[in-house]
C-alpha cells in the first residue's frame, strides 16, 4: 500500500469521526423538564426492552441511546384536565343511583404519566390514546360507584367527598398497571329534575320526620330512666331513714344502760361507804374503853411477833432478843389500870 493511500486512509477516518462526532453533538435528542425520554432497544424481553431518559440533551451512544438500532419516544409527564361526559354535545355524565334515579354530574378529573413508570405506559398502551382509555376506566368506575348512594345522598357535602375519594381510588388502581394516576377528581356540578328534587325534599322530610320520633323516644326512655332513677334514689333515702333512726335507737339505749350502771354503781358506793361508815362508827363504840385498848395492844403484839418471825425465819435470833420481843409482847399484852384504880 502506498504512503498517499494510508493518508487518504487516515483523513477518511478522522473525518468520519469528526462527523459522528459532530452529528452526535447537533443532532443529540433534548428532553424537556415536562418529559421523559423512552428508549426501546428491540430486545424481547419488555423489561430490558425500555429505557427512561431523564430531561436534558442526550448525545448519540455516550448517553446509551443508539440511533441505528434503538427507537426514542417522549412522552409528556404534564398534569393534563378531562372532562366525563355522555356525548360531545352534553358535559355531564348520567348517574344511576341506589334508589333509581338519574342524577347529571360533571366530573373535573387532572391525570398524568408517572415520571418513572414512563417505559410501563408505552409497554402497557402501545398506540392506544391515553385519553380514551382513562376516561373509558373513569366513566365505569364513577357509574359503578354511584349505585351504592341514594340519590339525596349527594346532597349531602360529606357523602360527595367519600363518593369522590372512593370513585378516586378505585380509578387510580385500575391505571396504576398502566402508569398513570389522577392527581385531582372532584364534581364540578350536580342537576336534578324537578320531580328529582321534589323526590329528594319528601325523603328529607321523612327522615327529619322519623329523626324528631327517635330523638323524642330517646327522650322518653332518658325521661322513663330519670323517674326510675329517681324512685330508687327515693327508696335508698328512706332506707337509710330506717337505718339512721335504728342506729339512733340503738345509740339512746345503749345510752341508757350506761346510765343506769352508772346509777348502780354510784348507788353501791355509797352503799359500800355508808356501810364503812357504820362498821367505822361500830368500832369505835367497840375500841372504846379498856376493852378496846386491851384489843389493840394484842393486836399490835399480834403484829410484832409476825414481823419479828419474817424477819428471823432465815437466820438464828439470839436469847437476848427474843426476850426483849417476848417482854414487849408481855407489856403490851397487859391491860392499862383504870385511872380509879391507880388513885386507890
Amino acid at each position: 500500500m502506498s504512503r498517499l493511500l494510508k493518508v487518504l486512509i487516515v483523513i477518511v477516518l478522522f473525518s468520519g469521526t469528526g462527523g459522528l462526532v459532530a452529528a452526535s453533538y447537533y443532532f443529540a435528542p433534548i428532553i424537556e423538564a415536562d418529559q421523559r425520554g423512552v428508549v426501546m432497544t428491540g430486545k424481547s424481553d419488555p423489561a430490558q426492552n425500555l429505557k427512561i431518559l431523564a430531561p436534558g440533551k442526550h448525545y448519540w451512544f455516550i448517553s446509551g441511546y443508539n440511533p441505528i438500532s434503538n427507537i426514542l419516544v417522549r412522552v409528556s409527564i404534564r398534569e393534563q384536565e378531562l372532562s366525563l361526559h355522555d356525548s360531545d354535545s352534553e358535559p355531564t355524565l348520567s348517574l344511576t343511583t341506589q334508589n333509581g334515579d338519574l342524577v347529571q354530574a360533571e366530573f373535573a378529573l387532572w391525570y398524568r404519566v408517572k415520571a418513572e413508570q414512563a417505559g410501563l405506559l408505552l409497554a402497557a398502551l402501545g398506540e392506544n390514546d391515553i385519553e380514551k382509555v382513562i376516561t373509558e376506566i373513569a366513566t365505569a368506575t364513577v357509574r359503578e360507584q354511584a349505585a351504592y348512594y341514594d340519590s339525596d345522598a349527594f346532597y349531602q357535602g360529606q357523602i360527595q367527598r367519600e363518593y369522590l375519594a372512593k370513585a378516586g381510588q378505585n380509578i387510580n388502581h385500575e391505571l396504576a398497571a398502566k402508569g398513570l394516576e389522577v392527581t385531582t377528581f372532584k364534581i364540578k356540578r350536580l342537576l336534578f329534575s324537578n320531580e328529582l328534587l321534589q323526590k329528594i325534599e319528601e325523603i328529607k322530610k321523612a327522615r327529619a320526620t322519623i329523626e324528631v320520633n327517635k330523638i323524642k323516644a330517646q327522650a322518653a326512655e332518658v325521661a322513663a330512666k330519670g323517674r326510675k332513677q329517681v324512685a330508687l334514689q327515693e327508696a335508698q333515702a328512706r332506707k337509710e331513714s330506717v337505718i339512721l333512726a335504728s342506729e339512733a335507737q340503738l345509740i339512746a339505749a345503749r345510752n341508757w344502760v350506761e346510765a343506769e350502771k352508772v346509777k348502780t354503781e354510784i348507788m353501791l358506793v355509797r352503799s359500800q361507804a355508808k356501810a364503812k361508815a357504820m362498821q367505822i362508827e361500830a368500832q369505835a363504840k367497840v375500841f372504846s374503853g379498856p376493852d378496846g385498848e386491851r384489843f389493840l395492844r394484842y393486836r399490835i403484839a399480834d403484829s410484832l411477833a409476825d414481823a419479828w418471825m419474817q424477819n428471823n425465819s432465815q437466820s438464828n435470833a439470839s436469847e437476848a432478843s427474843l426476850d426483849a420481843i417476848t417482854s414487849g409482847i408481855t407489856s403490851l399484852s397487859c391491860p392499862v389500870a383504870d385511872a380509879d384504880e391507880v388513885s386507890k
